[in-house]
């Protein structure tokens, strides 16, 4: 069994930070509407009537925010560069930053833009539907990622990026590159529809990306013209016992692509680290032309945001530190079970003392399933 390596390096959180405002709703004072045919569900709210909620609380969120705390917690020196308004959420959101020893030297005060503000209404499966006003969020420039000495950090996270700020996603992995710093990046779909042209070519550089489901089937479309087919090397008794997202791949557009073809066709293109999470279905991680899969666990889910940040900022510091990858892997399915265990996006997140109390006596070699590619 492979001993945790706690990460202690210094680390720069690129992304957004927001106000969270979550609220929970009984089951029945809101209707839950589910589409069987397109595995689509929908909250129906009566127009006009106040509707009782069972809470309503403010927490701060956003993937920088939520990946650097993360970090911070697990034994990283984290830098954040993000943005906020001149308002009292950004006093609220630079207060909480600061609590959880994140330095703000690049934290950025934006005129005449409020903070960015999310509304979360959760109820039924606990899987909130959000509104967002990204605000300030929006407002990176080009001058923000060029006053940043990239050479003081062994690991770079970059999170989601809100429109305009999404420009200088290149700028950001050929500075981070040019450092020779460890770079993660897991992009919105947003980013990656309105800009995958960009995002692609920025992939030489990337160590480690991570997508989930929804994300990696908008890529389906460019990278099947140019994958290789690539073979799986399957045990007799592991063929009919096959993860989902492995047995059925992914469709989109009119075309189709196998999930360990999409894997690899998007690490020809530069990650030594492509992963791909499916919520409640479980994650994989390829690497070296090995797979690994991690099951999902077993846990009551109180909120649904923030597991992806969880998750793959753990992963990221994690491989960064030199820990081995199916360690890594089930370490962080263990940070974003705690995630959503909880309501907001950091409560959950555990320490390193508390991961590897979690972690236990647990030997991950036989918790994650693996497989040889060809």
């Amino acid at each position: 069994m492979h001993k945790l390596i706690q990460p202690e390096q210094y680390a720069l959180s690129i992304g957004t930070v927001m106000i969270d405002i979550i609220t929970v709703i009984a089951n029945n004072d809101i209707e839950l509407m589910t589409l069987h045919n397109l595995t689509s569900s929908y909250l129906m709210l009566e127009q006009g009537r106040k509707i009782e909620s069972q809470s309503i609380d403010t927490y701060v969120g956003g993937g920088a925010a939520n990946t650097a705390v993360c970090m911070s917690r697990l034994g990283m020196k984290m830098d954040i560069l993000a943005l906020v308004g001149k308002d009292l959420n950004a006093e609220k959101i630079l207060s909480r930053l600061k609590e959880e020893n994140i330095a703000l030297d690049h934290m950025n005060v934006v005129q005449d833009v409020g903070s960015g503000v999310a509304v979360h209404i959760s109820s039924h499966d606990r899987n909130a539907a959000i509104f967002t006003h990204r605000g300030a969020n929006c407002n990176l420039t080009e001058d923000h990622v060029k006053a940043i000495d990239f050479t003081k950090y062994k690991l770079v996270y970059i999170t989601n990026l809100s429109n305009q700020s999404a420009d200088h996603f290149p700028l950001i992995v050929k500075r981070a590159a040019k450092a020779h710093c460890f770079i993660a990046s897991n992009p919105g779909i947003r980013q990656l529809t309105r800009l995958c042209d960009d995002f692609i070519q920025s992939l030489k550089s990337i160590t480690l990306l991570s997508v989930n489901k929804i994300e990696c089937e908008s890529l389906i479309p460019h990278l099947v013209t140019y994958h290789k087919k690539s073979k799986l090397i399957l045990p007799e008794s592991s063929k009919e016992n096959l993860p989902p997202l492995l047995a059925t791949g992914f469709k989109f557009g009119g075309f189709s692509m196998g999930l360990v073809d999409c894997m690899k066709a998007l690490s020809n293109y530069g990650p030594r680290n492509v992963v791909i999470t499916d919520g409640s279905k479980g994650a994989y991680l390829l690497q070296d032309n090995i797979l690994y899969y991690c099951p999902p666990q077993k846990v009551e889910m109180r909120g649904s945001a923030g597991a992806g940040d969880s998750f793959s900022s753990t992963l990221s510091c994690l491989i960064s530190a030199g820990n081995k990858p199916d360690v890594a892997l089930y370490a962080a399915s263990l940070n974003a079970v705690s995630v959503i265990s909880f309501v907001d996006t950091q409560t959950g997140l555990l320490t390193f003392e508390a991961l590897k109390d979690a972690f236990g006596t647990v030997d991950p070699a036989h918790q994650i399933m693996r497989w040889n590619i060809q």
